[in-house]
């Protein structure tokens, strides 16, 4: 799909890119798909890691701390001893909406989730916790969604697979009708694990249902552009 300038066809095998039959909802990442969070969280994870007198070294790291929940990902800037320690007990008392600011919405994104939302139930499945309203209410996108799902509904990060199997619940859907538009290893195992169609925003590397690299071709993909 992000080869193509026009809609997909619609091809006979019901899981193919393009077949939109019983589809009733879809649901987003956030972290690389709604905003580009790279700079806010490396500047995040350097406070942390100054915090515990480590040095800011966050930019080394700047995938993992990009697909990981923030707990492993500052298990891997410091490892699980008593400088993570440290750093759990500041983030229980910290402000990170400190950060929100930092966070670049990518191109397209308010168009077509409007427009999506006027055929689809939308919703986001996210590793965020703490800074997950914040986010959305700074792009003044939190009352588009239906429902929003993060690890601190669940208990769990993803790739666990109750994030989803928690919104499907809670939207009253099964995993064939709805899509997950997501960015990395994580979500492709959170689809794989639960049956639902990865739409892989800006990452050709993902076994996916469908590849788009921007909110135009996810809108023409989805039938609303």
């Amino acid at each position: 799909m992000s080869q193509a300038e026009t809609p997909p066809t619609a091809p006979a095998d019901p899981a193919a890119p393009g077949t939109l039959q019983g589809l009733r909802a879809v649901l987003f990442d956030l972290d690389g798909v709604i905003f580009d969070s790279r700079q806010a969280n490396i500047a995040f994870y350097n406070h942390m890691l100054q915090v515990v007198g480590l040095p800011p070294r966050a930019q080394e790291a700047v995938e993992v701390i990009h697909r990981e929940s923030m707990e492993g990902s500052l298990r891997h800037l410091m490892g699980e001893g008593e400088k993570y320690r440290q750093a759990m007990e500041y983030w229980r008392t910290m402000d990170p909406t400190r950060f929100v600011g930092e966070l670049r919405l990518f191109p397209g994104v308010r168009e077509t989730l409007e427009r999506l939302g006027r055929r689809y139930t939308l919703a986001v499945i996210t590793n965020r916790s703490k800074t997950t309203r914040a986010s959305l209410d700074h792009f003044g996108l939190w009352e588009l969604f239906r429902l929003v799902v993060t690890p601190l509904d669940t208990g769990a990060s993803k790739p666990d697979p109750s994030l989803m199997h928690h919104a499907l619940k809670e939207l009253r859907l099964e995993p064939g009708q709805v899509v997950y538009v997501g960015d990395s290893e994580l979500d492709q195992r959170l689809c794989q694990a639960t049956g639902v169609r990865l739409v892989a925003f800006r990452n050709p590397a993902l076994a996916a249902w469908a590849h788009v690299e921007s909110f135009a071709e996810l809108g023409r993909l989805l039938g609303v552009a």
